[in-house]
């Protein structure tokens, strides 16, 4: 998704943070609902401490998810730094993307 189109309120094209974290949404969580509701469970669990870490490959990007934060390292690009934002600050940006593919699917 162009970042153009990208309806997150909190978008801050300057952040290098959040570049990554739409690069992540667009590469590995694509289109999908199914892979959208399985981040907002984890999400969940997260936040009412059922689990205090959870780790998830995709296609482009490796995430490690704690209470506090999840860090996002690139795989493909070795020299990119690892971004870090906080959880609830990821967990708004899902909730966009969920709003987003549900009414302007791409």
């Amino acid at each position: 998704m162009p970042a153009e189109s990208w309806n997150w309120s909190d978008w801050t094209a300057q952040s290098s943070a959040h570049q990554c974290l739409l690069e992540f949404l667009t590469l590995d969580i694509q289109n999908s609902p199914e892979w959208v509701q399985h981040l907002l469970t984890q999400i969940a669990a997260l936040e009412t401490g059922e689990i205090t870490t959870w780790t998830r490959s995709g296609n482009a990007y490796h995430l490690t998810f704690s209470p506090q934060n999840v860090t996002i390292e690139n795989m493909a690009g070795a020299t990119e730094p690892i971004e870090t934002i906080s959880l609830q600050e990821f967990k708004a940006a899902v909730l966009a993307w969920q709003h987003q593919i549900e009414t302007n699917p791409f």
